[in-house]
């Protein structure tokens, strides 16, 4: 589901089924291979949203965003705990960092 094009490692993974639809949320980490940065911890996440009566699927990915793990699993609980869609997921991610 998340989008890697490096070596990433899924460090949560997290699915909620509500009213027909299944809510799937990933938190991924990799290590950032910038000369600035390497060796960092980065995290990204995904949200996945399917309608279990016609299949209908949409994805939304974040790359990248947080390098403090203990934020990026707060981060995480609240897309979880609020059943965030992917829709929703730049607009928190905004508000977040805003």
């Amino acid at each position: 589901m998340n989008n890697c094009t490096t070596k990433c490692k899924t460090v949560r993974t997290e699915v909620r089924e509500v009213d027909g639809i299944k809510y799937r949320y990933e938190l991924t980490r990799r290590e950032n291979r910038s000369v600035a940065g390497y060796g960092i911890p980065l995290y990204s996440f995904a949200v996945a949203m399917e309608f279990t009566d016609t299949g209908h699927r949409t994805v939304g990915n974040t790359s990248d965003l947080f390098s403090d793990s203990g934020k990026a699993m707060r981060f995480f609980d609240k897309l979880v705990s609020n059943l965030a869609t992917p829709i929703d997921l730049a607009y928190i991610v905004e508000d977040e960092l805003g």
